[in-house]
């Protein structure tokens, strides 16, 4: 904001746009010469003094609003019965002396004399507001809210920078319900996050500098507003799903439109981007709009991920030419724990993961960089199994089979053995062992192949995990 300096203490000369109402005023420092103290004995001066002290007042205050000006950024009031700019100012704006600026931005000339139902524009920027109270909602890995680490609860003030590390994510949700979710490598900046006195208008943006964001918001009323923009482009939105990206080293940004609408402004271009399609900004402009890619299909998502590595097999849209996969403790996906990107049909693979119920959802990416549907599955991830080898036996023509468990829990194990000569005829077919061992004699020279199941039982059932099938080769 442009600041006047003292009126009584410095020269002024203000040259403002409506010279019919606001004429050329200038000023003498107030204790610059003796003529000035004669004068300020006068009590007409005086009344006069107070008169100019007033005018400066208001003309610093619009030349603050100069440059707001220009965006047009305004809420606009229907004027009610007992409402005047006075009172607007007195009980929506941050001081009740914000009234000049009402005056000059509608071009009110008469201020008492205002028709019932007139659109006032009201500058943002001057409207008093209470923040919009943003918090962690769920986060994972390296976050950090202003280079402190994230916490569940933390509030998130206005202009807060959020980073997500290599493995990080964080989910934020507003008082209203809107969640803004960020994957890995991703830093963005709370710009706004209002409240206005004004009707409790919500005002909210952020901006992505790098990475990505995926955004969930609730219907807006009228005069809201919910922007998510890149140093490239904005967006703005009237309750829907949707997702922005942007790569600083391209200088590209995507939007990807899952649900409802979103307006995107790149320089002078505009476009509004309907579910189910996606653009893109350049340094050269809105590429056109594309169709989002089908959702991937996920070979049999809904089987026991029992292996050390929790992997999928996913069949791409012939078009991809890569993946993003995401695993969350939730359904909405607000609380993410693992995310690859990966190139071509090269299966995502996560490691680290406990046991429990999960959500999986994988979204193909466009030679455009832009990702595509996805649908979300649910899965139980059971860590089972069994590692097995085999072992000197201090028996003469005995062999020693052992293994170790892979997993928690109470556990049997079952153990067969059969000559490759003979498949269909089981030498040992063992279940219910308790003991992680089993000696076997008298085997006849041959090859032979054997394999260990882990067995465990609980409130979902009956769960038993074959291990690799192994060779033995028999001499003597």
């Amino acid at each position: 904001m442009r600041r006047c300096a003292d009126w009584s203490s410095a020269w002024a000369v203000l040259s403002l746009s409506d010279a019919s109402r606001f004429p050329i005023l200038f000023l003498l420092p107030h204790s610059s010469s003796k003529l000035a103290d004669k004068m300020t004995g006068n009590a007409a001066f005086r009344e006069h003094h107070r008169a100019m002290k007033w005018a400066v007042t208001m003309a610093c205050l619009l030349l603050s609003v100069a440059a707001v000006a220009q965006d047009q950024d305004y809420i606009e009031h229907r004027l009610k019965a007992g409402e005047s700019p006075f009172t607007l100012a007195r009980d929506y704006m941050s001081s009740p002396g914000s009234y000049p600026a009402i005056l000059q931005v509608n071009r009110i000339a008469n201020a008492r004399r205002i028709p019932l139902g007139t659109i006032i524009r009201l500058p943002r920027h001057l409207l008093a507001y209470r923040s919009a109270d943003l918090r962690v909602e769920a986060f994972s890995g390296e976050v950090t809210i202003d280079g402190r680490p994230a916490a569940r609860g933390m509030a998130v003030p206005e202009g807060a920078k959020i980073r997500t590390g290599r493995m990080g994510f964080v989910s934020l949700r507003g008082s209203d319900g809107s969640v803004v979710t960020m994957p890995t490598n991703t830093l963005a900046q709370l710009v706004r996050a209002r409240i206005y006195r004004l009707d409790d208008l919500k005002d909210i943006e952020f901006r992505v500098l790098e990475g990505r964001g995926e955004a969930q918001v609730p219907g807006l009323r009228p005069r809201e507003r919910y922007k998510i923009g890149t140093p490239k482009a904005v967006t703005a939105v009237r309750g829907t799903v949707f997702r922005v990206g942007y790569d600083d080293a391209g200088g590209r940004s995507v939007v990807e439109v899952v649900e409802g609408a979103v307006s995107t402004a790149a320089g002078e271009q505009e476009a509004l981007t309907a579910a189910g399609f996606g653009i893109a900004a350049t340094p050269a402009g809105l590429s056109r709009e594309e169709r989002l890619l089908p959702p991937p299909a996920i070979v049999e998502p809904g089987a026991i991920q029992t292996q050390p590595l929790l992997s999928f097999a996913i069949a791409l849209p012939p078009t991809a030419v890569g993946i993003r996969t995401q695993i969350a403790r939730d359904a909405g996906f607000t609380d993410i724990i693992g995310e690859q990107v990966s190139e071509g049909g090269q299966a995502p693979a996560f490691s680290d993961v406990a046991d429990g119920r999960y959500f999986v959802r994988a979204r193909a990416i466009s030679a455009s960089g832009i990702e595509g549907q996805s649908e979300v599955y649910s899965f139980r991830r059971k860590r089972l199994g069994a590692s097995a080898s085999t072992q000197p036996s201090p028996l003469d023509d005995a062999y020693r089979f052992v293994w170790l468990q892979d997993g928690e829990g109470e556990t049997t194990y079952a153990f067969q053995l059969w000559n490759t000569a003979s498949p269909a005829n089981l030498i040992a077919d063992e279940v219910a062992l308790s003991q992680q061992e089993i000696v076997v004699t008298d085997l006849a020279p041959g090859t032979y192949e054997w394999r260990v199941a882990a067995i465990q039982i609980d409130e979902e059932g009956l769960l038993q995990v074959w291990g690799p099938t192994q060779r033995l080769n028999v001499t003597e």
